[in-house]
Protein backbone atom coordinates (compact mmCIF):
# COMPACT_ATOMS: atom_id res chain seq x y z
CA UNK A 1 0.00 0.00 0.00
CA UNK A 2 2.57 2.46 0.45
CA UNK A 3 4.17 1.77 -2.67
CA UNK A 4 1.41 2.70 -4.70
CA UNK A 5 1.25 5.61 -2.29
CA UNK A 6 4.85 6.47 -2.71
CA UNK A 7 4.61 5.60 -6.32
CA UNK A 8 1.25 7.92 -7.16
CA UNK A 9 2.94 10.75 -4.99
CA UNK A 10 5.74 10.77 -7.41
CA UNK A 11 4.14 10.64 -10.21
CA UNK A 12 1.79 13.82 -9.00
CA UNK A 13 4.97 15.92 -8.20
CA UNK A 14 6.50 15.10 -11.58
CA UNK A 15 3.37 16.12 -13.38
CA UNK A 16 2.94 19.07 -11.70
CA UNK A 17 6.59 20.16 -12.41
CA UNK A 18 6.35 19.89 -15.87
CA UNK A 19 5.76 23.61 -16.63
CA UNK A 20 7.97 24.99 -14.03
CA UNK A 21 10.81 25.68 -16.50
CA UNK A 22 10.69 29.37 -16.98
CA UNK A 23 12.66 29.71 -20.07
CA UNK A 24 10.48 29.74 -23.53
CA UNK A 25 11.68 27.58 -26.22
CA UNK A 26 12.87 30.12 -28.89
CA UNK A 27 13.28 27.15 -31.60
CA UNK A 28 12.28 27.78 -34.97
CA UNK A 29 13.23 24.27 -36.10
CA UNK A 30 14.31 25.35 -39.13
CA UNK A 31 18.01 24.72 -40.55
CA UNK A 32 19.51 27.49 -41.73
CA UNK A 33 22.68 26.10 -43.93
CA UNK A 34 22.18 28.00 -47.30
CA UNK A 35 21.40 26.52 -50.74
CA UNK A 36 24.16 24.03 -50.64
CA UNK A 37 23.34 22.79 -47.34
CA UNK A 38 26.81 23.41 -45.96
CA UNK A 39 27.26 26.89 -45.39
CA UNK A 40 28.35 28.71 -42.33
CA UNK A 41 26.44 31.54 -40.47
CA UNK A 42 29.20 34.13 -40.72
CA UNK A 43 28.49 33.65 -44.91
CA UNK A 44 24.88 34.65 -44.21
CA UNK A 45 23.83 36.88 -41.70
CA UNK A 46 21.34 38.65 -43.15
CA UNK A 47 19.77 35.15 -43.58
CA UNK A 48 19.46 33.25 -40.73
CA UNK A 49 17.04 34.08 -37.71
CA UNK A 50 16.89 34.17 -34.10
CA UNK A 51 16.53 30.09 -33.20
CA UNK A 52 17.23 28.61 -36.65
CA UNK A 53 19.48 25.73 -36.48
CA UNK A 54 23.13 26.99 -37.84
CA UNK A 55 26.46 25.68 -38.73
CA UNK A 56 29.42 28.13 -37.69
CA UNK A 57 33.72 27.86 -36.86
CA UNK A 58 33.17 30.48 -33.98
CA UNK A 59 30.29 29.15 -31.56
CA UNK A 60 30.91 31.68 -29.14
CA UNK A 61 29.83 34.50 -31.30
CA UNK A 62 26.98 32.93 -32.82
CA UNK A 63 25.82 30.18 -30.27
CA UNK A 64 23.08 30.51 -27.73
CA UNK A 65 24.65 28.48 -24.97
CA UNK A 66 20.79 27.28 -23.33
CA UNK A 67 20.85 24.66 -26.08
CA UNK A 68 23.30 22.08 -26.94
CA UNK A 69 26.00 22.54 -29.12
CA UNK A 70 27.27 19.89 -31.22
CA UNK A 71 30.87 20.00 -32.23
CA UNK A 72 32.27 18.22 -35.34
CA UNK A 73 35.72 16.52 -36.93
CA UNK A 74 35.59 19.35 -39.57
CA UNK A 75 36.22 22.05 -36.75
CA UNK A 76 32.92 24.09 -36.46
CA UNK A 77 29.55 23.14 -34.70
CA UNK A 78 25.97 23.29 -34.96
CA UNK A 79 23.65 25.00 -33.06
CA UNK A 80 21.05 27.08 -31.96
CA UNK A 81 21.65 30.76 -33.40
CA UNK A 82 21.25 33.96 -31.16
CA UNK A 83 20.38 36.01 -33.52
CA UNK A 84 23.41 38.38 -33.76
CA UNK A 85 26.80 38.33 -33.79
CA UNK A 86 27.86 38.72 -29.97
CA UNK A 87 30.52 41.33 -29.13
CA UNK A 88 34.04 40.78 -27.71
CA UNK A 89 34.29 40.10 -24.29
CA UNK A 90 37.10 42.31 -23.74
CA UNK A 91 37.49 45.70 -25.85
CA UNK A 92 40.87 46.40 -27.67
CA UNK A 93 42.77 48.98 -25.85
CA UNK A 94 43.99 51.99 -27.74
CA UNK A 95 47.26 52.03 -28.78
CA UNK A 96 48.09 55.44 -28.47
CA UNK A 97 47.82 57.25 -24.89
CA UNK A 98 48.26 60.94 -24.33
Amino acid sequence: MKKVVLVSLVLATSIGLIGCNGKQDITTGIACLGSNNDSLVERMPNQCKAGDTVATKNPAYFCDFNYSVAYNDYNSAFCIYSGKQKEERTAMKSASKT
